[in-house]
Order: C-alpha cells, then structure tokens, then sequence
C-alpha cells in the first residue's frame, strides 16, 4: 500500500479542509511533517487507520456506541460547537493485488441525525464508484492485503520503540511481527479451523482403531507442545528470578566491601600504611645488613685500617726513591745539568736533595707491596670507616624499632575493625540470598530436566504419527477426510516452520547489514542471529563471541530494533508506508545522522516522518534534505485551537524560540 495523499475535514485540531499530499518519487522517498507537542501529529496517524479501517480498526465488530464515542471524541470540538455537519476523512492511495495496481479514492464522514452520529462510507477504484457489495469484498481484502495490526506495526513510534527495549519485549515483538508480515497468521488460522472441523465432525466410536489413534497422538502432541511452551515461560521467569537475586546479592556485596563508606576507607588506609611499613623495614634490613656484611668488620679494626694505609704510603715512597736512586745515576745526571747550563760540580748535591724528597721520614721495612689497585682499596675503605655511616646505620635500626611497634598498633586496629558485628545482617542477607539462589537453581534444573524429556516425548508422538499415516497411506485410506485434514494441519505446520526459518535467515542478513551501517561502534556487531523457536536476537562479535545484549545502551538496543523490523518487511515483499513518530528522540546526534543517511532512504517507496524542530533540528535537516519530497510544518493557533499546515518545514535560520 502507497498513501497517496489524504483530506481531513473538521477532524482534531484541523478545523475545515486541510489536505496532505504524500506523493513521492523514486529519489526522494521523505515526507517530513514538523510540529511542536500536541500541534496535530498524532491526530494524523490516528485519521490514517480510522479513513481505512473504521471500527474495525479500533477493534470493534461493528460500528457500536462505544465505537461512535470514540470517533465523537476526535472530531473538531468548534464545528460541533456550532452544529456544523461535515466531519469527513479522505483518503486516496493504490494497491498492489496479483500484479495489477489499483488507485482509490475512500471517504468516510459522519453527519449528526438528531443528535446521533451516523457514519457513511464511499469508496471508487480507477475512477469507478464501487457498490455495496463490491465494498464489501473490498474491506474484507484490505484487512487481508493490509490488517490495522500491519499497519500499526509500520508505524515506528519512539516511545513505543523505547517501551519494547526498556521492558525486554523483544522476542515477543518480533513473533508477533513475524507472524502478520510473513502471513504465518493465516495458515495458524487454518489450522485452527482443521483442528475445530475434525473434533466437531469426527465421530470416535465409528473410527477405525489406527485412526483414533492419530486422533489421541495429535491431542498429545498439542498438550506437549503446550506443556513445552509452559515450561520455558517458566523458565524464562525462574531465570529472571534468579538475575534480580544475582543483582541483589552483587549490591549487598558491593555494599558489604564498601563497609559503610567511611569505615571502608579506615580499613584501607590502615592496609596501605601497614604495608608501606613493611616495604620500608625490608629496605632498612636489607641497609643493616649490608652494613654488618661490609663495613662492621672495618669499623672493628679501624686502628689497623689506618697504620695499613700509613705504611702502605710510606712504601710507596720508599719505592719512588729506589726507582729514583737508580735511575739518577751521575751520567744522568751530568747529562741533565749540561743541558740546562747548570754547574756540574754541585750535582752530587742536587742528587742528594732530590732523593731525599722522595725518601720516607722514617725507616721503612716493606710489609705489602701493594699494587695501585690495592692501595686505592685501603684508601676508600679508609675514608668509609672515618664516615658517619655508622650513626646512620644506628639511626636506621632505631627506625625500625619504631616502624614495627607503629604496625604491631596498626595490626591490632585492624583485629577490631574486622571483627566488629556492623554489618552482621548484612552478611545475613547474603546468605539468604545465596540460599533462594541455590534452591532456584535446583528448580531450573528441574525444569530443564522436564522439559527435555517432554521433547523427547513430543518427538516419539511426532514419530507415532508420522508411522500411522505412513500405514494409513499404505492402506489407501487417504481419502478419509479426517485424514486430509490432518495431513494438511501437519503440511501446514512445517511450511510454517521452513518458510519461517528461510525468511529469518534472510531477516538475519539484512538486519545485519543494516546494523554495521548505521552502528556507531563499526564492526562491534559482525552478525545477528534470531532463534526460529523462540525469536530470541543473538549478536555475535568479530571473534565469533557472542555479545551480551545488555552491555548495548538503550539507544544502541533501539537501533538493533529498528534494524531487524525494517529487515522483516524488506524480507516480507511487503510495499507499505514506514511512518515515523519521535523515532530520534533518545538517540545520540551520531546514529541520529546514520539513521538519516542510511536508514530513511532506504526504508522503500514512502518513508513519513513526524518530527519536533528538537527531533530533527537544522543540521539533521541538511543530512535528510536530498530525500525529501514533501514537507509540512503543523502550526497550532492557539486562540482559535486548531491547526494551520504550512508547506515548508521549521525556519531555523533567524527563527526564535517562542514562550
């Protein structure tokens, strides 16, 4: 279905004519609606499903009291103040119905009959006014082609969007989705109606022996399957029960470790002292005992340190004037006089003079012969005994004197604080806790237990049947009506089955695609996988991991929905309006610009946006303008309480925000 455009007429805030046209070209997909809160946008949806479907839309049967309270309810409360009799929506669009388009033109209005409202419906096909009857074969096919339930599900309100997210309805959304899109609905439907048909019909006494018994098999295999469905609601709460208690006992953890705040900080700020000690009195050992293992011996024998380095000296002097002595013979020493113009007659003198500075003051008798290194050993360790490395190293142990009664303190501050009784109940209640936990696991267990033995019962009931209506073949007795009638219900069931999981697969693909497009964490999300049994939405990571949906924030879950419904109907074949309502309000201004440049034109023939200036504001405008068909600005008077339509979106530029 294409809306192709629509004409309300004193309806909600549009007080007389006021018309939409939502025509679209293969370009530009958008029609853009902007208004304030409560300027007419939720009015317009509400005319779109009332022109189409009238009371059967809002779920009535037949045009009853209640339903004519409701309608009275939406028309324009002016044009009835002042008994004026044209209340009308109108409404044209085309249908696609076996390869042959047809355009219609509906109008549905209502006029006051001594003070009863009536309603009157018109409907003309190609330019053809269409009879009585011909209008109603035609509503019959419209809830076929196109149900209220469909179209309620095209329409992609936030709030609702955020509702299903926030309160974990996923799964049951997207059975339920699944079911109208892919038309599952009606071959359940039909089956109902096969199962109805042969109890009703079927007389059990004239049956033969092997025809009641796929008469029982069936009814055993609904009770399983209803016990299986049972079971894993069941499940699924025990489940939900024990994540709240897993949450509750993970707060009372935190809460316990936080020991009350203030006493939490005590605590810590006492460990890290303590082991600061610690570290520094093994710093300290470690100085202590290389002093004991180094210097101590010095220290004791510091007298003999310093006659060692005295005699050392002095050999070292005595050495230098025996190398002199001989290496200042008087040759040399003439040799060097001549050279410097110097009387050689005192040279024995000089010789003398010189040696005698390099001779020691006392008599030497060499004891070490130390080399340099050696000497230079001596020295060092000299000056070190001569330090004040020993008052250090007293200072030291006396430091840690101190720092070990300083911790045996701490140590017994802590005793108290750990073995106070604040926080008894506490523990108490994590211990309850972890009790209801246990015995809650104990359940699911059991009922992972029953249901997989339920399964295996179903599957020996689906094998019993499937071996009698094999002899029941063989005995040529398929003419049976009873027969046929549950040979179609089983047909029927596995069409259902196969075409559901082909269809998933492809939903899977798109949705996937679709996600990496518009996904603000690129690639965090490789692949979706959506159970065929349960509809439960599996994401898997790069690495082939599964992903937790819960570490998605509300606004990624939301995208990950929309992604998936857009797949469902793309999969479906489905051509039908995509109508928008403050989808963007909860989203960050990054998947606000991916859904608008990814997801909107993408969404087929007619996407139809409803928007606050907030929603989508100048610059989300520029990003969504080159798929823009149409665009409407709903300007409430509030004077006169009613709506004007203005064809042009919110003016940003030099616009003013009124108060």
């Amino acid at each position: 279905m294409i809306i192709n455009d629509i004409q309300l007429t004193n309806i909600g805030a549009y007080r007389g004519k006021n018309y939409f046209d939502f025509r679209t070209d293969n370009t530009k997909n958008v029609i853009l609606v902007g208004g304030e809160n409560g300027a007419g946008k939720t009015t317009l949806l509400n005319a779109i499903k009332l022109g189409l479907f009238g009371s059967y839309g809002y779920g009535y049967k037949t045009e009853s009291a209640e339903y004519y309270k409701r309608v009275q309810s939406i028309l324009n409360q002016n044009a009835k103040r002042l008994n004026e009799d044209n209340f009308r929506i109108k409404l044209e669009f085309s249908l696609v119905d076996e390869f042959e388009r047809t355009d219609y033109v509906l109008h549905r209005y209502w006029k006051f009959t001594n003070k009863s409202l009536k309603e009157s419906f018109d409907l003309i096909a190609n330019g053809k006014h269409l009879s009585e009857y011909e209008t109603d074969l035609f509503q019959s096919k419209l809830k076929e082609i196109m149900p209220p339930q469909l179209l309620d599900l095209c329409l992609f309100d936030g709030e609702e969007i955020a509702r299903i997210v926030n309160e974990d309805l996923l799964s049951d959304y997207l059975k339920k989705l699944s079911r109208i899109v892919f038309n599952l609905d009606l071959f359940e439907t039909l089956e109902s109606d096969l199962e109805s048909y042969a109890s009703q019909t079927l007389d059990i006494k004239k049956m033969e022996s092997i025809e009641q018994d796929l008469y029982e098999l069936n009814k055993v295999e609904r009770e399983f399957k209803t016990i299986l469905l049972n079971q894993n609601d069941k499940l699924k709460q025990l489940n939900e029960e024990k994540t709240e208690l897993e949450d509750e006992y993970n707060r009372l953890k935190i809460d316990f470790e936080k020991y009350g705040g203030l006493v939490k900080s005590e605590r810590e700020e006492i460990i890290r002292k303590m082991n600061n000690l610690e570290m520094e009195r093994k710093q300290n050992q470690e100085k202590i005992r290389d002093f004991v293992s180094n210097l101590l011996p010095f220290y004791l024998t510091k007298s003999l340190i310093s006659n060692t380095r005295e005699q050392i000296k002095d050999e070292e002097s005595l050495q230098l004037y025996k190398q002199l002595d001989k290496k200042l013979t008087q040759d040399n020493l003439n040799k060097i006089l001549d050279s410097v113009t110097i009387d050689t007659s005192q040279s024995n003198d000089l010789r003398n003079n010189l040696l005698n500075l390099m001779k020691p003051e006392h008599e030497v008798t060499p004891i070490h012969g130390s080399s340099f290194s050696e000497s230079s050993l001596i020295e060092n360790m000299y000056h070190k005994v001569n330090s004040d490395r020993k008052e250090a190293c007293q200072s030291i142990i006396e430091d840690n004197k101190n720092k070990l009664n300083e911790l045996q303190v701490l140590r017994e501050k802590l005793k108290v604080n750990d073995t106070t009784n604040e926080f008894s109940d506490m523990i108490t209640n994590m211990e309850t806790i972890q009790q209801k936990i246990v015995t809650l696991n104990n359940e699911i267990s059991q009922v992972e237990q029953s249901l997989l033995e339920n399964k295996t019962k179903l599957e020996s009931s689906l094998m019993a049947i499937e071996k009698i209506q094999s002899t029941l073949r063989d005995d040529d007795k398929t003419k049976s009506s009873f027969l046929e009638s549950q040979k179609i219900i089983a047909l029927s069931r596995r069409f259902r089955e196969i075409q559901l999981k082909k269809k998933l697969q492809e939903v899977q693909i798109e949705s996937s695609n679709m996600l990496k497009r518009i996904f603000r964490k690129h690639n965090y999300v490789t692949s979706i996988i959506i159970e065929p049994e349960t509809y439960n939405v599996v994401l898997i990571d790069s690495n082939k991991e599964q992903i937790e949906k819960t570490t998605l924030s509300a606004g990624e879950k939301q995208i990950l929905l929309i992604s998936i419904i857009w797949a469902i109907f793309k999969c479906s074949g489905r051509k039908v309006p995509f109508i928008f309502d403050t989808l963007l309000g909860r989203l960050d201004k990054t998947h606000k610009a991916a859904l608008l440049k990814e997801f909107i034109p993408n969404c087929g023939k007619q996407a139809i946006i409803l928007s606050t200036d907030t929603e989508i504001d100048e610059d989300h405008y520029i990003l969504l303008k080159d798929h823009i068909s149409k665009e409407y600005m709903l300007d409430f008077n509030v004077a006169r309480k009613e709506t004007n339509i203005l064809m042009q979106y919110f003016p940003f530029k030099g616009s003013e925000v009124r108060v």
